[in-house]
């Protein structure tokens, strides 16, 4: 098995291989950002397609294009919270000159990572190159901490079928401030408001609920699975309603929102008349009320 890089603005994860690289009608799974670390499952493509395993042990088909190889020394540099970057903003664009008239040369999604060469530049500019190989400017503004890693690939011991050793290493986080993570999750949810519901996304053009989910836990350094549900070799564990608390998550048949507190609950949606990220209340009387939702709550989570 062998690593590399998303070295495509982003990508789609699909459930099966495609006739061709461009189109596939297998359903989508999940959206890979640039400098996102995989690893490959299989030695040869089938009709351009490669299955590969994500940095979070999500499995799927990805276009062999998308893939930049990158051995197990070049995936460890890239641990360098010093170095490598995430895009925390929407979208920005590399620029070929660190001011506003530089020509564009490449759209930098919203968690994608980039590797930071200048910095402290006239303005507020800053030298990044993409995982594309790509250099250029963007502001130093856009840049944030990357709070997640790719242990996955470079612990050892992560051949444990139920991968419990390698998320073992979030506990550390979750002996924290609790509030403040908690608090953090929900103001992360809190800036994709509005953003359209797109079934397998998880980035600011789109993302649909478990997606939502995943990129507010992500980006405290906490993994989750990226479908509705809890497997037990993950950290989220199912808790009463009593327990409940902001931060936690709320199971629906096939749906998961995020508990704000007060009744209130953020989720990607693509409920008429809203198809976005929102907040609905889990008071009848609240005109967010979701009556097509009332009494269909399966569960609630945690990861505390």
């Amino acid at each position: 098995m062998k690593t590399g890089v998303i070295c495509t603005e982003h990508c789609y994860l699909h459930s099966g291989p495609g006739e061709d690289p461009e189109r596939n009608r297998n359903g989508v799974e999940d959206e890979i950002f640039a400098g996102w670390a995989v690893r490959t499952l299989d030695e040869n493509a089938v009709n351009g397609w490669i299955r590969v395993e994500t940095h979070y042990g999500y499995e799927g088909y990805i276009p062999e294009r998308a893939v930049c190889c990158c051995d197990e020394e070049e995936l460890k540099r890239r641990q360098d919270k010093e170095r490598f970057f995430r895009i925390g903003i929407g979208e920005a664009d590399l620029l070929s000159e660190p001011k506003v008239q530089g020509l564009p040369l490449e759209l930098m999604i919203k968690g994608s990572l980039v590797e930071r060469l200048e910095k402290d530049l006239e303005d507020g500019w800053v030298r990044v190159r993409t995982a594309a190989g790509r250099e250029g400017y963007t502001r130093s503004w856009y840049l944030e901490e990357r709070r997640d890693n790719d242990r996955y690939f470079l612990d050892t011991k992560a051949e444990d079928p139920h991968k419990k050793r390698f998320f073992a290493y979030q506990e550390a986080i979750l002996n924290g401030d609790e509030e403040a993570i908690r608090n953090a999750v929900i103001q992360s949810a809190e800036r994709y408001l509005g953003t359209q519901y797109r079934w397998g996304g998880k980035s600011s053009q789109g993302l649909d609920c478990s997606g939502l989910v995943f990129m507010s836990y992500l980006e405290q350094g906490i993994l989750l699975h990226r479908d509705v549900g809890m497997p037990e070799e993950y950290p989220m564990h199912e808790i009463t309603e009593e327990e409940l608390k902001k931060g936690d998550v709320i199971f629906f048949p096939g749906h998961v929102t995020i508990y704000m507190g007060e009744g209130r609950y953020i989720h990607s949606t693509a409920h008429i008349g809203d198809g976005c990220v929102t907040v609905n209340s889990l008071d009848p009387a609240n005109e967010r009320y979701r009556k097509d939702l009332e009494g269909k709550i399966t569960g609630y989570g945690s990861i505390f």
